[in-house]
């Protein structure tokens, strides 16, 4: 094709047409010119349909990510307002009250004081989105705003959750000395079996050791419910914005 113009040029010189050719010339370089822009107009259009490609990718990624934060988040507030719960109990009940000859009960709260779960957040898409630098795709400055501060939001949460599994670690020493371990277990399974021991919580719910340790578990999970209920906000929040950056892509 460029040797079929080339002749054409030539044939033109030498017929001393050289108006007609500079007009031939003019018009070759604004054929080429306009190929210039409709393929970098193509390219350019690819490169939009790859980012728009990725972008969606990363927020349905992101969206399955919140999704299972939120869950989690709802199983760790719901086992810390237990622990609230049983705590706030022990802490009111006077140790000559009759539910403490009842085993069964009495056992179920200082077990309930235990649970120690936490929150550990899937962060695989965000880390992957910033890493990639695809998260530069969602322009929804907002959002943008609250990936970017999620994980200092979950490691304030954490701080607290750290502060309970030591004073959980350090409770042992305390309840061992009342309570049988088959005992305390028993709740969650029976494959110990019973001890062949006896368990004293009356003189358990006596002991001042055992009281100060309830007393900063309700006052720890009380911290550590408010951190996780903020945490839970902004997971809610990041997930309604990303639903709308998907509904926007579907007009």
């Amino acid at each position: 094709m460029i040797r079929f113009f080339r002749q054409i040029r030539l044939s033109m010189l030498n017929a001393g047409k050289t108006t007609r050719y500079f007009k031939y010339a003019i018009g070759e370089i604004i054929l080429v010119v306009i190929g210039i822009l409709i393929a970098f107009q193509v390219n350019s259009w690819n490169d939009a349909r790859k980012n728009q490609a990725k972008k969606i990718a990363l927020l349905k990624a992101l969206q399955v990510e919140f999704s299972l934060n939120l869950t989690q988040l709802d199983s760790v507030i719901f086992y810390d307002a237990k622990v609230m719960n049983s705590t706030s109990r022990l802490l009111h009940l006077d140790p000559m009250d009759r539910m403490i000859d009842n085993t069964d009960s009495i056992r179920a709260l200082v077990q309930n004081t235990g649970w120690l779960w936490t929150f550990d957040a899937q962060n695989g898409a965000l880390r992957s989105g910033i890493s990639s630098g695809d998260i530069h795709l969602i322009k929804n400055d907002s959002l943008i705003n609250l990936l970017f501060g999620w994980p200092d939001v979950v490691a304030d949460a954490k701080e607290n959750e750290d502060r309970q599994i030591e004073l959980g670690l350090n409770s042992d020493s305390v309840i061992n000395r009342f309570v049988r371990s088959a005992d305390f277990y028993g709740v969650i399974s029976t494959e110990p079996g019973l001890s062949k021991f006896s368990s004293d919580y009356r003189a358990l719910l006596n002991d001042p050791l055992f009281e100060d340790y309830i007393v900063q578990r309700n006052s720890h999970t009380f911290d550590a419910i408010i951190e996780l209920k903020i945490v839970k906000n902004q997971n809610e929040i990041i997930l309604t914005l990303i639903q709308d950056e998907l509904n926007k892509m579907k007009q």
